[in-house]
């Protein structure tokens, strides 16, 4: 009887941790960035663009060198021909404070 209550317990927990991690997925704005590499310009799409605040794109040392403000658009383009070669990281700031990285490398 008390591994039954136990398989039941874990099964039903299992169960709750899985669809709030399932809400929480859908709640963050998700990015993809492309092409990457990129030489002239790089697109990033958001599956949820109205969660979006800003997009910083950093030097891999940590300048900030370029910056724009969202809204709510699912697509958004960058023009880095004037940046140098090498490796940049974007950073996808988002309304209720989380950010998403990822790296972009500028050829």
């Amino acid at each position: 009887m008390k591994n039954i209550i136990l398989i039941i317990s874990f099964f039903l927990f299992t169960i709750g941790t899985a669809s709030a991690q399932s809400r929480f997925d859908q709640d963050k704005a998700t990015v993809s960035i492309y092409p990457n590499p990129a030489s002239s310009t790089f697109t990033i799409k958001f599956d949820n663009p109205t969660k979006v605040n800003s997009v910083s794109v950093y030097s891999i040392i940590g300048n900030e060198v370029m910056n724009k403000k969202m809204d709510g658009t699912a697509r958004v383009n960058f023009n880095i021909q004037t940046l140098k070669k090498g490796k940049y990281i974007v950073r996808v700031f988002n309304d209720d404070g989380t950010t998403e990285t990822q790296s972009l490398i500028k050829n």
